[in-house]
């Protein structure tokens, strides 16, 4: 009895680090929808303010991977991780985003994120990693209906037209989806999660230099006023802390606990848009938010109940 008792308080031990690592950071990225928000209003082109984030977060970490001496690897698996996971986890989504910033409120935007979860498990199923689940199939159900909540009933968003932008963010999940599969079983073996990460940062803002190039020239951040000086700086945080963190559980937890962010994100994200914006959301709006929850944890249920093929 004693030693079983061990075993599952190291097994609670074990938990403490991906837990804490995925409220953190959660945390953190939920604000980056209120960092956009700012940066764009601001005048910050939406192309620049990705690309600057993306090279500045990925410019620290490779300082920090160089001192370690693990520097970023250049080999196939490693140059495909990083063009995957950048261009479907931080760049597409990013590119997204930004460019609906200013045509949406930050606390709706956040929203999108709780579909993540159940859509990775729906290509979960489809590529025979995940068992038929009715569980999951209900938190799938409560992921959509949540968005219908928002885009459906008229005077919940707040301008006309304003749905077919909340449509084109739903791509936003699709991408987060797709690369959750990436991150989980496309990693290459014994990398170190900061040099995945400086890695991938840097292949996306090599992605996205010459679309800033092409939509408006070369734009010098340190330019741009102090409000969007101050969001780029969040943003490129959110970005490096976020990834060290997934990746990182990832790693020790496996995919369907990290894929547990997405409560965080869409909660702090709502918190974060309400004290910074004050944003008036309609009764629509937070009945969306207490469903997709709901879907979120329903999804959940579901994959830990059956063991994944």
């Amino acid at each position: 009895m004693a030693a079983e008792g061990e075993l599952h308080g190291a097994g609670r031990r074990s938990m403490l680090v991906p837990t804490a690592l995925l409220t953190a950071s959660g945390v953190v990225y939920g604000g980056i929808f209120t960092a956009n928000k700012i940066a764009i209003g601001a005048g910050f082109p939406f192309a620049a303010y990705t690309f600057w984030q993306t090279f500045l977060a990925g410019a620290v970490l490779l300082v920090f991977s160089l001192a370690r001496g693990r520097p970023p690897g250049l080999g196939f698996a490693h140059v495909r991780h990083y063009v995957l996971t950048s261009s479907l986890g931080i760049v597409m989504p990013l590119l997204v985003l930004t460019y609906v910033a200013d045509r949406l409120p930050a606390g709706v935007l956040t929203l999108i994120f709780a579909l993540a979860a159940p859509l990775a498990y729906i290509f979960a199923f489809a590529l025979g990693r995940e068992r038929f689940q009715w569980l999951s199939v209900a938190g799938v159900a409560g992921g959509f209906a949540g968005i219908l909540m928002v885009v459906v009933p008229e005077g919940t968003l707040p301008a006309v037209g304003a749905a077919v932008w909340m449509v084109f963010a739903l791509a936003v999940p699709v991408m987060l989806a797709t690369n959750n599969m990436v991150m989980a079983y496309l990693r290459p073996p014994a990398a170190s999660t900061l040099a995945l990460v400086s890695g991938l940062q840097l292949t996306a803002a090599a992605i996205t230099f010459p679309v800033m190039v092409a939509t408006g020239g070369f734009y010098p951040f340190w330019t741009a006023p102090d409000p969007a000086l101050w969001a780029l700086a969040w943003a490129a945080a959110a970005q490096a802390i976020t990834f060290l963190a997934v990746l990182e559980v990832v790693r020790r937890a496996g995919p369907v606990y990290t894929s547990q962010i997405n409560y965080v994100i869409v909660v702090a994200g709502f918190l974060w848009a309400l004290a910074l914006f004050d944003e008036g959301l309609s009764g629509w709006v937070w009945g969306a938010l207490v469903t997709m929850l709901a879907g979120l944890a329903l999804a959940h249920a579901g994959a830990v109940r059956q063991p994944t093929v």
